[in-house]
């Protein structure tokens, strides 16, 4: 999972991630442009993901 964070890179509550870790789920936080590459990057080889994106 991408966690686009806005303009700036702020984590999410460790409350997010403890449940996305207890169900094998990865995060990577980045900012929201950053995350959008990324996702168009990662979708273009044709692996899974998803993203979460603030603006």
């Amino acid at each position: 999972m991408l966690f686009g964070s806005g303009p700036r890179i702020q984590f999410p509550p460790p409350q997010w991630l403890t449940a996305l870790y207890g169900r094998r789920i990865g995060v990577e936080t980045m900012d929201t442009q950053a995350a959008c590459r990324t996702y168009n990057f990662l979708a273009g080889e044709g692996r899974k993901v998803v993203a979460a994106l603030l603006v």
